[in-house]
Protein backbone atom coordinates (compact mmCIF):
# COMPACT_ATOMS: atom_id res chain seq x y z
CA UNK A 1 0.00 0.00 0.00
CA UNK A 2 1.51 3.13 -1.32
CA UNK A 3 -1.21 5.40 -1.85
CA UNK A 4 -2.44 8.32 1.16
CA UNK A 5 -5.72 10.02 1.88
CA UNK A 6 -6.64 12.55 0.33
CA UNK A 7 -4.87 16.01 1.68
CA UNK A 8 -2.21 13.70 3.93
CA UNK A 9 0.87 13.23 2.96
CA UNK A 10 2.36 10.53 1.50
CA UNK A 11 3.80 7.64 4.28
CA UNK A 12 5.23 4.16 4.43
CA UNK A 13 2.42 1.20 5.15
CA UNK A 14 2.50 -0.29 8.64
CA UNK A 15 3.00 -4.09 8.79
CA UNK A 16 -0.95 -4.21 9.47
CA UNK A 17 -1.50 -2.67 6.13
CA UNK A 18 1.58 -4.75 4.36
CA UNK A 19 -0.35 -7.94 5.75
CA UNK A 20 -3.44 -7.38 4.54
CA UNK A 21 -2.50 -6.28 1.28
CA UNK A 22 -0.19 -9.25 0.95
CA UNK A 23 -3.46 -11.73 1.80
CA UNK A 24 -5.57 -9.29 -0.28
CA UNK A 25 -3.11 -10.23 -3.57
CA UNK A 26 -2.87 -14.02 -2.53
CA UNK A 27 -7.01 -13.98 -2.57
CA UNK A 28 -7.95 -15.94 -5.40
CA UNK A 29 -10.58 -14.35 -8.16
CA UNK A 30 -14.05 -14.91 -7.45
CA UNK A 31 -17.14 -13.95 -10.40
CA UNK A 32 -17.37 -10.67 -11.93
CA UNK A 33 -19.61 -9.32 -8.93
CA UNK A 34 -17.98 -10.66 -6.40
CA UNK A 35 -14.59 -9.55 -7.17
CA UNK A 36 -15.82 -5.93 -8.50
CA UNK A 37 -17.30 -5.51 -4.80
CA UNK A 38 -13.82 -6.39 -3.69
CA UNK A 39 -11.86 -4.60 -5.42
CA UNK A 40 -14.24 -1.26 -4.87
CA UNK A 41 -13.83 -2.38 -0.94
CA UNK A 42 -10.00 -2.56 -1.24
CA UNK A 43 -9.38 0.60 -3.30
CA UNK A 44 -10.86 2.18 -0.75
CA UNK A 45 -9.11 1.18 2.06
CA UNK A 46 -5.89 1.38 -0.10
CA UNK A 47 -6.56 5.20 -0.51
CA UNK A 48 -8.00 6.00 3.44
CA UNK A 49 -5.29 3.62 4.93
CA UNK A 50 -5.47 3.07 9.43
CA UNK A 51 -7.27 6.55 10.59
CA UNK A 52 -4.76 8.03 12.68
CA UNK A 53 -5.57 10.33 15.43
CA UNK A 54 -5.57 13.41 13.48
CA UNK A 55 -8.75 11.41 12.08
CA UNK A 56 -11.74 13.44 13.79
CA UNK A 57 -13.76 10.83 14.29
CA UNK A 58 -10.55 8.65 15.86
CA UNK A 59 -9.19 11.55 17.85
CA UNK A 60 -9.11 9.69 20.77
CA UNK A 61 -8.83 5.87 19.72
CA UNK A 62 -4.93 5.29 18.60
CA UNK A 63 -4.62 2.02 16.49
CA UNK A 64 -0.89 2.48 17.17
CA UNK A 65 -0.45 -1.47 18.81
CA UNK A 66 -2.89 -3.30 15.89
CA UNK A 67 -0.87 -1.32 13.06
CA UNK A 68 2.56 -2.87 14.02
CA UNK A 69 0.66 -6.55 13.95
CA UNK A 70 0.76 -8.02 10.42
CA UNK A 71 -2.40 -10.67 10.43
CA UNK A 72 -2.69 -13.42 8.13
CA UNK A 73 -5.74 -15.15 6.56
CA UNK A 74 -7.19 -17.96 8.24
CA UNK A 75 -6.66 -21.47 8.10
CA UNK A 76 -8.56 -24.89 8.96
CA UNK A 77 -8.86 -25.03 13.13
CA UNK A 78 -9.65 -27.58 15.31
CA UNK A 79 -13.58 -27.45 15.77
CA UNK A 80 -14.67 -26.94 20.06
CA UNK A 81 -15.85 -29.72 22.26
CA UNK A 82 -19.38 -29.66 22.87
CA UNK A 83 -18.42 -28.70 26.21
CA UNK A 84 -16.27 -25.95 24.98
CA UNK A 85 -18.94 -24.52 23.03
CA UNK A 86 -21.42 -24.75 25.75
CA UNK A 87 -19.35 -23.10 28.11
CA UNK A 88 -19.00 -20.26 25.35
CA UNK A 89 -22.59 -19.98 24.60
CA UNK A 90 -25.18 -17.65 26.27
CA UNK A 91 -27.12 -20.43 28.40
CA UNK A 92 -30.90 -20.36 27.70
CA UNK A 93 -30.67 -19.61 23.85
CA UNK A 94 -32.83 -22.55 21.80
CA UNK A 95 -33.94 -22.35 18.61
CA UNK A 96 -31.85 -21.63 15.38
CA UNK A 97 -27.62 -20.60 15.82
CA UNK A 98 -24.80 -20.29 13.05
CA UNK A 99 -21.46 -20.66 14.64
CA UNK A 100 -18.31 -18.93 12.98
CA UNK A 101 -14.97 -19.87 13.48
CA UNK A 102 -12.43 -17.06 12.43
CA UNK A 103 -15.45 -15.55 10.84
CA UNK A 104 -15.98 -18.65 8.82
CA UNK A 105 -19.40 -20.51 8.68
CA UNK A 106 -19.23 -23.90 10.67
CA UNK A 107 -22.13 -25.60 9.37
CA UNK A 108 -22.03 -28.78 11.03
CA UNK A 109 -21.90 -26.59 14.89
CA UNK A 110 -24.77 -25.04 13.31
CA UNK A 111 -28.54 -25.47 13.57
CA UNK A 112 -30.91 -24.25 11.19
CA UNK A 113 -34.36 -25.54 11.92
CA UNK A 114 -36.76 -23.66 13.52
CA UNK A 115 -36.74 -19.95 11.52
CA UNK A 116 -40.25 -20.99 9.29
CA UNK A 117 -40.32 -17.55 6.37
CA UNK A 118 -36.49 -16.52 7.17
CA UNK A 119 -34.15 -17.56 4.60
CA UNK A 120 -30.79 -18.12 5.88
CA UNK A 121 -27.96 -17.70 2.83
CA UNK A 122 -24.06 -18.20 3.42
CA UNK A 123 -22.77 -14.71 2.05
CA UNK A 124 -20.13 -16.91 -0.31
CA UNK A 125 -22.81 -18.39 -2.02
CA UNK A 126 -25.30 -15.10 -2.03
CA UNK A 127 -21.94 -13.81 -3.57
CA UNK A 128 -22.19 -15.90 -6.44
CA UNK A 129 -25.25 -13.56 -7.99
CA UNK A 130 -28.06 -15.73 -7.10
CA UNK A 131 -29.54 -13.40 -4.60
CA UNK A 132 -29.35 -10.33 -6.06
CA UNK A 133 -31.69 -8.42 -2.87
CA UNK A 134 -28.15 -9.43 -1.07
CA UNK A 135 -25.25 -8.50 -3.19
CA UNK A 136 -27.52 -4.84 -3.98
CA UNK A 137 -27.46 -4.84 -0.25
CA UNK A 138 -23.62 -4.85 0.03
CA UNK A 139 -21.55 -1.20 0.63
CA UNK A 140 -25.30 0.41 0.30
CA UNK A 141 -25.36 1.30 3.89
CA UNK A 142 -21.65 0.66 5.40
CA UNK A 143 -20.39 2.88 2.76
CA UNK A 144 -16.18 1.67 2.01
CA UNK A 145 -15.57 5.60 1.33
CA UNK A 146 -16.46 7.05 4.69
CA UNK A 147 -15.41 4.05 7.00
CA UNK A 148 -12.06 2.74 5.97
CA UNK A 149 -12.95 -0.41 8.21
CA UNK A 150 -15.98 -1.43 6.18
CA UNK A 151 -13.70 -0.67 3.15
CA UNK A 152 -11.34 -3.52 4.23
CA UNK A 153 -13.80 -5.92 5.45
CA UNK A 154 -15.57 -5.62 1.62
CA UNK A 155 -12.27 -6.03 -0.03
CA UNK A 156 -11.84 -9.53 1.96
CA UNK A 157 -15.85 -10.38 1.43
CA UNK A 158 -17.02 -13.92 1.55
CA UNK A 159 -17.82 -15.01 5.31
CA UNK A 160 -20.57 -14.10 6.83
CA UNK A 161 -24.29 -14.55 6.13
CA UNK A 162 -27.23 -13.00 4.17
CA UNK A 163 -30.76 -13.01 6.29
CA UNK A 164 -33.92 -12.52 4.87
CA UNK A 165 -37.31 -12.18 6.02
CA UNK A 166 -40.47 -12.74 4.24
CA UNK A 167 -43.29 -9.78 4.62
CA UNK A 168 -45.17 -10.69 7.66
CA UNK A 169 -42.27 -13.60 9.77
CA UNK A 170 -42.27 -13.45 13.13
CA UNK A 171 -40.42 -16.38 14.22
CA UNK A 172 -40.73 -17.67 17.63
CA UNK A 173 -37.09 -17.65 18.38
CA UNK A 174 -34.27 -15.78 17.88
CA UNK A 175 -31.27 -16.35 15.61
CA UNK A 176 -28.47 -16.93 17.07
CA UNK A 177 -25.16 -15.75 15.55
CA UNK A 178 -22.09 -17.25 17.56
CA UNK A 179 -18.66 -15.73 16.66
CA UNK A 180 -15.39 -17.27 17.92
CA UNK A 181 -11.71 -16.00 17.55
CA UNK A 182 -9.52 -18.83 17.38
CA UNK A 183 -6.18 -19.39 18.27
CA UNK A 184 -3.71 -20.93 15.75
CA UNK A 185 -0.12 -19.41 16.08
CA UNK A 186 0.12 -16.48 14.40
CA UNK A 187 -2.52 -13.74 14.64
CA UNK A 188 -5.20 -13.91 12.19
CA UNK A 189 -8.04 -11.94 10.79
CA UNK A 190 -11.51 -12.56 10.60
CA UNK A 191 -13.82 -10.29 8.28
CA UNK A 192 -17.83 -11.62 8.55
CA UNK A 193 -20.13 -9.68 7.08
CA UNK A 194 -23.93 -9.66 8.32
CA UNK A 195 -26.71 -8.58 5.50
CA UNK A 196 -30.38 -8.60 6.73
CA UNK A 197 -32.90 -7.79 4.82
CA UNK A 198 -36.80 -7.56 6.46
CA UNK A 199 -39.61 -7.51 4.84
CA UNK A 200 -42.62 -5.39 5.47
CA UNK A 201 -44.46 -6.24 8.49
CA UNK A 202 -41.62 -8.89 9.69
CA UNK A 203 -40.39 -9.31 13.23
CA UNK A 204 -36.90 -10.27 13.86
CA UNK A 205 -34.59 -10.85 17.05
CA UNK A 206 -30.73 -11.50 16.23
CA UNK A 207 -28.63 -11.95 18.74
CA UNK A 208 -24.48 -11.50 17.84
CA UNK A 209 -22.15 -12.72 19.75
CA UNK A 210 -18.42 -12.56 19.52
CA UNK A 211 -15.72 -14.70 21.80
CA UNK A 212 -12.72 -16.45 21.80
CA UNK A 213 -11.08 -18.98 23.09
CA UNK A 214 -7.00 -20.36 23.32
CA UNK A 215 -5.69 -16.59 23.89
CA UNK A 216 -6.11 -15.81 20.21
CA UNK A 217 -5.00 -12.17 19.58
CA UNK A 218 -6.37 -11.87 16.43
CA UNK A 219 -8.53 -9.14 14.76
CA UNK A 220 -12.24 -9.15 14.29
CA UNK A 221 -13.64 -6.77 11.40
CA UNK A 222 -17.00 -7.69 11.56
CA UNK A 223 -19.91 -5.22 9.61
CA UNK A 224 -23.61 -5.80 9.93
CA UNK A 225 -26.37 -4.25 7.22
CA UNK A 226 -30.15 -4.11 8.32
CA UNK A 227 -32.65 -3.10 5.45
CA UNK A 228 -36.32 -2.63 6.60
CA UNK A 229 -38.95 -2.61 5.18
CA UNK A 230 -42.18 -0.65 5.78
CA UNK A 231 -43.46 -1.83 9.38
CA UNK A 232 -40.43 -4.30 9.74
CA UNK A 233 -39.14 -4.93 13.48
CA UNK A 234 -35.41 -5.90 14.84
CA UNK A 235 -34.77 -6.60 17.94
CA UNK A 236 -30.59 -6.88 17.63
CA UNK A 237 -28.04 -7.69 19.95
CA UNK A 238 -24.24 -7.07 19.83
CA UNK A 239 -22.40 -8.85 22.93
CA UNK A 240 -18.97 -8.91 22.51
CA UNK A 241 -16.70 -10.50 25.07
CA UNK A 242 -13.50 -11.29 22.77
CA UNK A 243 -10.06 -12.49 24.37
CA UNK A 244 -8.32 -9.59 26.68
CA UNK A 245 -5.73 -9.42 23.74
CA UNK A 246 -7.98 -9.47 20.83
CA UNK A 247 -8.35 -6.25 18.20
CA UNK A 248 -12.64 -6.19 18.09
CA UNK A 249 -13.91 -3.81 15.19
CA UNK A 250 -17.36 -3.31 14.78
CA UNK A 251 -20.15 -1.59 12.19
CA UNK A 252 -23.87 -1.44 12.72
CA UNK A 253 -25.51 0.36 9.67
CA UNK A 254 -29.29 0.57 9.07
CA UNK A 255 -32.08 1.99 7.25
CA UNK A 256 -35.59 2.31 8.28
CA UNK A 257 -38.57 2.68 6.28
CA UNK A 258 -42.19 3.78 7.23
CA UNK A 259 -42.92 2.97 10.89
CA UNK A 260 -40.18 0.21 10.50
CA UNK A 261 -38.41 -0.02 14.15
CA UNK A 262 -34.67 -0.97 15.19
CA UNK A 263 -33.52 -1.98 18.88
CA UNK A 264 -29.73 -1.96 19.23
CA UNK A 265 -28.20 -3.56 22.26
CA UNK A 266 -24.65 -2.77 22.35
CA UNK A 267 -22.72 -4.97 24.90
CA UNK A 268 -18.86 -4.22 25.08
CA UNK A 269 -16.87 -6.67 27.77
CA UNK A 270 -13.89 -8.31 25.98
CA UNK A 271 -11.18 -7.47 23.73
CA UNK A 272 -7.68 -4.83 24.22
CA UNK A 273 -9.08 -2.63 21.90
CA UNK A 274 -12.36 -2.52 20.54
CA UNK A 275 -14.66 -0.05 18.52
CA UNK A 276 -18.45 -0.10 16.99
CA UNK A 277 -19.68 2.32 14.75
CA UNK A 278 -23.20 2.27 14.30
CA UNK A 279 -24.76 4.44 11.70
CA UNK A 280 -28.52 4.90 10.75
CA UNK A 281 -30.82 6.43 8.84
CA UNK A 282 -34.52 6.56 9.80
CA UNK A 283 -35.63 7.42 5.94
CA UNK A 284 -39.46 7.82 6.22
CA UNK A 285 -42.20 8.93 8.77
CA UNK A 286 -42.68 6.53 11.69
CA UNK A 287 -39.70 5.10 11.50
CA UNK A 288 -38.24 4.18 15.39
CA UNK A 289 -34.55 3.67 16.54
CA UNK A 290 -33.43 2.58 20.38
CA UNK A 291 -29.88 2.34 20.61
CA UNK A 292 -28.82 0.59 24.20
CA UNK A 293 -25.45 0.56 24.87
CA UNK A 294 -23.40 -0.91 27.92
CA UNK A 295 -19.74 -1.32 28.13
CA UNK A 296 -17.03 -2.32 30.90
CA UNK A 297 -13.33 -1.34 30.96
CA UNK A 298 -10.49 -2.67 33.16
CA UNK A 299 -6.70 -3.41 32.96
CA UNK A 300 -5.66 -1.03 30.02
CA UNK A 301 -7.83 -2.11 28.03
CA UNK A 302 -9.99 0.82 25.42
CA UNK A 303 -13.79 0.72 23.98
CA UNK A 304 -14.87 3.22 22.07
CA UNK A 305 -18.61 3.60 20.97
CA UNK A 306 -19.23 5.68 18.11
CA UNK A 307 -22.66 6.14 17.08
CA UNK A 308 -24.97 8.48 14.22
CA UNK A 309 -28.46 8.49 13.66
CA UNK A 310 -29.87 10.59 10.64
CA UNK A 311 -33.10 12.30 11.37
CA UNK A 312 -34.60 12.72 7.28
CA UNK A 313 -38.01 12.50 7.48
CA UNK A 314 -40.33 14.20 9.81
CA UNK A 315 -42.43 12.17 12.47
CA UNK A 316 -39.59 9.71 13.20
CA UNK A 317 -38.00 9.43 16.66
CA UNK A 318 -34.60 7.98 18.50
CA UNK A 319 -33.85 7.92 22.04
CA UNK A 320 -29.54 6.42 23.04
CA UNK A 321 -28.91 5.02 26.26
CA UNK A 322 -25.48 4.42 26.90
CA UNK A 323 -23.39 3.90 30.36
CA UNK A 324 -19.75 2.55 30.87
CA UNK A 325 -18.06 1.30 34.35
CA UNK A 326 -14.17 2.26 33.73
CA UNK A 327 -11.61 0.85 36.52
CA UNK A 328 -8.35 0.39 36.44
CA UNK A 329 -6.09 2.21 33.87
CA UNK A 330 -8.99 1.75 31.20
CA UNK A 331 -10.64 3.79 28.73
CA UNK A 332 -13.62 4.61 26.84
CA UNK A 333 -14.75 6.85 24.86
CA UNK A 334 -18.17 7.70 23.04
CA UNK A 335 -19.28 10.12 20.53
CA UNK A 336 -23.40 10.60 19.54
CA UNK A 337 -24.41 12.49 16.69
CA UNK A 338 -28.09 12.86 15.90
CA UNK A 339 -28.71 14.79 13.02
CA UNK A 340 -31.79 16.34 12.21
CA UNK A 341 -32.15 17.07 8.51
CA UNK A 342 -34.06 20.31 7.00
CA UNK A 343 -37.78 19.44 6.48
CA UNK A 344 -37.36 16.61 9.17
CA UNK A 345 -40.44 18.11 11.39
CA UNK A 346 -41.96 16.72 14.36
CA UNK A 347 -39.41 14.08 15.53
CA UNK A 348 -37.97 13.72 18.67
CA UNK A 349 -34.61 12.80 19.33
CA UNK A 350 -32.90 11.63 23.18
CA UNK A 351 -28.96 11.08 23.76
CA UNK A 352 -27.78 9.91 26.93
CA UNK A 353 -24.23 9.13 28.22
CA UNK A 354 -23.33 8.33 31.70
CA UNK A 355 -19.96 6.74 33.06
CA UNK A 356 -18.82 5.46 36.26
CA UNK A 357 -15.09 5.73 37.32
CA UNK A 358 -13.71 3.04 39.64
CA UNK A 359 -10.12 4.03 39.67
CA UNK A 360 -8.56 7.30 39.87
CA UNK A 361 -6.11 6.37 36.55
CA UNK A 362 -9.68 5.42 34.99
CA UNK A 363 -9.97 7.47 31.90
CA UNK A 364 -13.90 8.66 29.62
CA UNK A 365 -13.81 10.92 26.64
CA UNK A 366 -17.42 11.61 26.02
CA UNK A 367 -18.73 14.06 23.58
CA UNK A 368 -22.99 13.59 22.54
CA UNK A 369 -23.88 16.06 19.57
CA UNK A 370 -27.17 17.18 18.24
CA UNK A 371 -27.37 19.31 15.10
CA UNK A 372 -30.75 20.27 14.48
CA UNK A 373 -31.80 22.06 10.98
CA UNK A 374 -35.77 22.20 11.59
CA UNK A 375 -37.42 23.90 14.40
CA UNK A 376 -40.84 21.64 15.49
CA UNK A 377 -38.68 18.95 17.31
CA UNK A 378 -37.88 17.82 20.89
CA UNK A 379 -34.48 17.31 21.33
CA UNK A 380 -32.32 16.38 24.02
CA UNK A 381 -28.56 15.23 24.88
CA UNK A 382 -26.28 15.08 28.17
CA UNK A 383 -22.91 13.47 29.50
CA UNK A 384 -21.57 12.71 32.63
CA UNK A 385 -18.81 11.64 34.12
CA UNK A 386 -18.46 10.80 38.52
CA UNK A 387 -17.51 7.99 40.68
CA UNK A 388 -19.55 5.97 43.13
CA UNK A 389 -21.95 8.02 45.13
CA UNK A 390 -20.18 8.10 48.85
CA UNK A 391 -23.29 8.81 50.17
CA UNK A 392 -24.80 5.25 49.24
CA UNK A 393 -21.44 3.69 49.78
CA UNK A 394 -21.31 4.88 53.14
CA UNK A 395 -25.53 3.94 53.77
CA UNK A 396 -24.94 0.44 52.54
CA UNK A 397 -20.90 0.25 54.86
CA UNK A 398 -23.58 1.18 58.13
CA UNK A 399 -25.51 -2.00 57.16
CA UNK A 400 -22.54 -3.94 57.76
CA UNK A 401 -22.33 -5.02 54.05
CA UNK A 402 -18.81 -5.51 52.88
CA UNK A 403 -17.12 -2.73 50.81
CA UNK A 404 -16.21 -5.07 47.99
CA UNK A 405 -20.02 -6.05 47.92
CA UNK A 406 -20.97 -2.37 48.29
CA UNK A 407 -19.00 -1.41 45.01
CA UNK A 408 -20.45 -4.25 43.30
CA UNK A 409 -23.83 -3.57 44.54
CA UNK A 410 -23.86 0.00 43.28
CA UNK A 411 -22.56 -0.64 39.97
CA UNK A 412 -25.29 -3.10 39.51
CA UNK A 413 -27.37 -0.22 40.02
CA UNK A 414 -25.73 2.27 37.61
CA UNK A 415 -25.39 -0.77 34.86
CA UNK A 416 -29.61 -1.54 35.60
CA UNK A 417 -30.71 1.50 33.62
CA UNK A 418 -29.39 0.21 30.56
CA UNK A 419 -29.75 -3.67 31.29
CA UNK A 420 -33.93 -3.19 32.13
CA UNK A 421 -34.15 -2.15 28.00
CA UNK A 422 -32.79 -5.52 26.85
CA UNK A 423 -36.31 -7.89 26.59
CA UNK A 424 -34.29 -11.23 26.19
CA UNK A 425 -33.62 -12.48 29.45
CA UNK A 426 -30.96 -15.07 28.39
CA UNK A 427 -28.28 -12.08 27.36
CA UNK A 428 -29.81 -10.59 30.59
CA UNK A 429 -28.55 -13.10 32.71
CA UNK A 430 -24.96 -13.44 30.44
CA UNK A 431 -24.55 -9.69 31.14
CA UNK A 432 -25.10 -10.13 35.35
CA UNK A 433 -22.80 -13.14 35.31
CA UNK A 434 -19.85 -11.00 34.01
CA UNK A 435 -20.42 -8.47 35.77
CA UNK A 436 -20.91 -9.39 39.07
CA UNK A 437 -17.71 -11.64 39.52
CA UNK A 438 -18.30 -13.94 42.49
CA UNK A 439 -20.22 -11.38 45.11
CA UNK A 440 -19.51 -13.32 48.65
CA UNK A 441 -22.75 -12.57 49.67
CA UNK A 442 -24.77 -12.79 46.78
CA UNK A 443 -28.32 -13.59 48.30
CA UNK A 444 -27.72 -9.62 49.00
CA UNK A 445 -28.49 -9.62 45.69
CA UNK A 446 -32.95 -9.33 46.10
CA UNK A 447 -33.50 -8.16 42.48
CA UNK A 448 -31.24 -9.97 39.55
CA UNK A 449 -29.72 -7.40 36.85
CA UNK A 450 -32.37 -6.02 34.91
CA UNK A 451 -35.30 -7.06 36.91
CA UNK A 452 -37.55 -10.01 36.51
CA UNK A 453 -36.92 -12.43 33.70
Amino acid sequence: MTSAAAGQPHREPSRAEESFQTAWEASGPGNDLATALRQQGFSAFESAGLPSTRVETWKYTSLRTLSRQPFRMPGPVSAPTPDELQAMAIDGLKGPRLVFLNGRLHEALSITEGLDGVELVPLAEALSGSVSSATDLIGSLASPTKHPFAALNQAFLGDGVFIRAAPGTNPDQPLYLLFISCAGGEAVMAHPRVLVDAGAGSRLVIVEHYTGMGGAGNLTNAVTEIRTAAGARIEHYRLQEEDPSAFHIGALHARLEKDAALRSHNIQLGAALARLDIGVSLDQPGAELELNGLYFVDGKRHVDNHTHVDHLAPETRSDECYRGVVDNRGRAVFNGKAVVHPDAQRIEAHQSNKNLLLSRQAEVDTKPELEIYADDVKCSHGATVGQLDENALFYLLSRGIGPEVARKLLTYAFAEAVATRMPLGAVRQRLEKRISGALPDSEMMHEPLGGQR
